[in-house]
């Protein structure tokens, strides 16, 4: 267990922890809250050359004053103002050339490389070191020194400003869940730049280095925040190339949602929940509070407000919901292993409609309330009304259309564990047709569009029988393809398609057109999401590349098989243009954390070239080594083991040993969790 070092003198941390335990089961959520959001500062004193650490994270307070900070009247860290330095250490090897890079790109600070990791090191004028769990600094008596109270408020009014829930959610959910666990949290402003070190014991353990930046928008709502970004995110007691296992699983979701014909819309979901390996006392879960609309140049804020929550007997549960999070204090803790069952109460006009258009979407966000990616396994069933025009679509098989009450209603349900469920409503007009038993429904925005829809109807049936030749059953019956009026994009939820109006072009089923081939790309993409991210899901962001990637390369040999080698060549050349890119700058599943300051369409493309171009390129050479039949023949297999579970990359190693005898991890640690290029032969022993 790691431990924070003594600093003059300490509590002992099973003390501390006791005490935290006694008060967590008798104090209330929102009076611990209130204590954590509102911290004050004791009597300062003179100090001089103080070692603070925890974890890999160590600072010295050179010279300076110090003071206890307490919440309520206990003390829980020490605020400092003076000379400091501070030095943090990644010593995980898979995200190392990622730290090098950041730090380079996305801030002005120098790492280095030393015997134990990357270290980046910055000196600071204020720090606020909070810590439960572990010994808590206190402070000797020594030289009076002037007070702190003023600058402690500073400090806090400006980190406060951080765009990410409030820090008191960590410290309840530590005193509630897990009172002995280290939990760690230090601010520190005044060098180069403003750092956030913090190690969690309590969630998923990990701790991190961040860097805030002001927003990069020039929408004044957006500069009220400082936004947090990673510079280093490691795992404690876990490889990094292992998901995160999960507190508990999000395993059923039922949503009612009742839309007013303007932007607000009231909506009552019930969720069950099953804790894994351990007592729950309170819940944490994403929730989009402030949703932004375009207004005019800038942005107008909408809210999502929750009203209730109340578990399954109908008692009323005590909640906070700030910071697109909400943490939820059961009235006794849920036992591992049995199903919980809550039921929200959410209201608001958060339904936004882009540019003034005929429709909405609450589409792959948090829209309802919902655990990490890899805590969530669910069923899923919807029932929305919407005043016509409108017509409401959601992820899973249409199990009845109605008027009801002068609404248009649709009631939805997937029996199958999923992630990432959406509902939609519009101005929509549909064709329908079933096609090899799977029912494909095409709806147009706002204008009628037979001819498209017919051609959409017959590239999807082409594409869902291509892949069914060698990835196996398509994972829906019913397969829903919806017109978002805007260009460029495509996105596939569960069971659904959003593409944008160019693929309601006539002439999409004649691959002889440049520009059909392109969008047929993005259509085949997006329908292999249904088993790639869908059907298998994927447990973090680290294991992108098992819906991004595997899509990508699905898609291509779509295109293979219609256009011949030479379009799967080009594809082949464009993966590694893309690639060459983004070479220097992070390994595969560190494609989402690359940062480049001030550089938006560089961070893209930079993801872009290691999901959709280095990942591409892994699979084949994949391919090349196994060859064509025994290739497919994997990813059929790992289909049927993993559909409807969560994949990895440790996984189909582990697939690919078991068919050809041979040890893939290396492959992987090369060129997944490496910084190597794959190639024509990477592949081979």
């Amino acid at each position: 267990m790691t431990r924070l070092a003594r600093a003059i003198l300490g509590f002992a941390a099973a003390a501390v922890g006791a005490l935290a335990a006694a008060r967590g089961a008798a104090e209330s959520l929102s009076a611990t809250i209130d204590r954590f959001d509102h911290l004050h500062v004791g009597d300062a004193v003179a100090v001089r050359d103080l070692t603070l650490s925890a974890g890999r994270f160590t600072c010295i307070l050179r010279s300076g004053r110090a003071a206890p900070v307490r919440a309520g009247e206990d003390v829980v860290g020490l605020f400092f103002e003076g000379d400091g330095t501070m030095e943090y250490v990644s010593s995980d090897p898979v995200e190392a050339p990622l730290v090098l890079f950041d730090t380079r790109k996305g801030s002005g600070l120098k790492a280095r490389k030393t015997d134990a990791g990357v270290a980046i090191g910055d000196g600071f004028r204020r720090l606020l070191w909070l810590a439960q769990g572990v010994e808590i600094p206190r402070i000797a008596a020594g030289e009076p020194a002037p007070g702190l109270a003023d600058a402690f408020r500073k400090e806090r009014e400006r980190f406060v400003r951080i765009h990410a829930a409030p820090l008191s959610h960590d410290f309840a959910l530590q005193r509630l869940n897990a009172p002995s666990a280290p939990l760690v949290w230090a601010e520190m402003e005044g060098g180069k730049e403003d750092l956030v070190y913090e190690l969690d014991r309590v969630d998923h353990p990990s701790e991190a280095l961040l860097v805030l930046h002001a927003s990069e928008s020039h929408d004044p709502e957006l500069r009220k925040f400082l936004w947090p970004v990673a510079l280093s995110h490691q795992p404690v007691d876990r490889d990094a190339r292992d998901p995160a296992p999960p507190r508990f699983l999000l395993t059923s979701v039922d949503v009612d949602l009742a839309a007013t014909a303007g932007n607000d819309a009231k909506l009552a979901v019930t969720e069950t929940f099953v804790p894994v390996g351990a007592p729950i006392a309170a819940l944490r879960l994403d929730l989009v509070g402030t949703w932004y609309a375009a207004s005019g140049s800038n942005l107008a804020t909408r809210t999502e407000t929750v009203r209730a929550v109340a578990d399954e007997a109908g008692r009323a549960l005590e909640f906070d919901h700030r910071g697109d999070e909400i943490v939820v204090r059961l009235l006794e803790p849920a036992p591992p292993d049995r199903p919980l069952t809550l039921r929200f109460e959410i209201e608001g006009d958060f339904l936004i409609r882009p540019g003034g258009d005929n429709y909405w979407e609450l589409g792959v966000s948090s829209w309802f309330p919902q655990p990490y990616l890899g805590e969530q396994a669910y069923t899923f069933h919807s029932v929305v009304k919407v005043p016509p025009p409108f017509v409401p679509f959601a992820s899973g098989a249409t199990v009845r259309r109605a008027v009801e009450d002068g609404r248009n209603v649709v009631e939805t349900r997937v029996d199958r564990p999923i992630q990432c469920a959406v509902v939609i409503a519009g101005k929509y007009l549909t064709h329908e047709e079933v096609r090899d038993g799977v029912t494909i429904r095409v709806a147009t925005y706002a204008l009628e569009n037979e001819s498209s829809m017919k051609a959409l109807t017959g590239v999807a049936s082409e594409v869902i029988a291509f892949y069914r030749s060698f990835l196996g059953p398509f994972p829906f019956d019913q397969f829903d393809i919806i017109e978002i009026n805007d260009f460029g994009f495509g996105q596939a939820p569960p069971g659904i398609l959003f593409i944008t109006q160019e693929a309601f072009d006539p002439r999409i089923g004649d691959m002889t057109f440049l520009s059909a081939r392109s969008i047929a790309r993005t259509f085949a993409h997006e329908i292999a999401h249904q088993y790639w991210g869908i059907a298998v899901r994927i447990p973090g962001y680290s294991e992108q590349w098992l819906g991004e990637s595997f899509a990508e390369y699905c898609a291509a040999l779509f295109l293979k098989e219609r256009r011949g080698e030479a379009v799967y060549g080009a594809l082949v050349s464009q993966w590694k243009h893309a690639a060459s890119f983004a070479a220097d700058a992070a390994p595969i599943p560190m494609a989402s954390r690359v940062y480049v300051k001030d550089d938006a369409l560089q961070r893209s493309e930079i993801r872009r070239g290691l999901l959709y171009g280095k990942g591409p390129l892994l699979l084949d050479a994949l391919r090349r080594d196994l060859g064509d039949a025994e290739f497919l023949d994997v990813l059929r297999a790992y289909q049927q083991s993993h559909a409807w579970g969560f994949g990895s990359t440790r996984s189909v190693a582990a697939l690919l040993a078991s068919r050809t005898s041979r040890d893939f991890m290396p492959f992987f640690d090369q060129y997944y969790w490496g910084m190597n290029m794959p190639s024509s032969g990477s592949a081979k022993p």
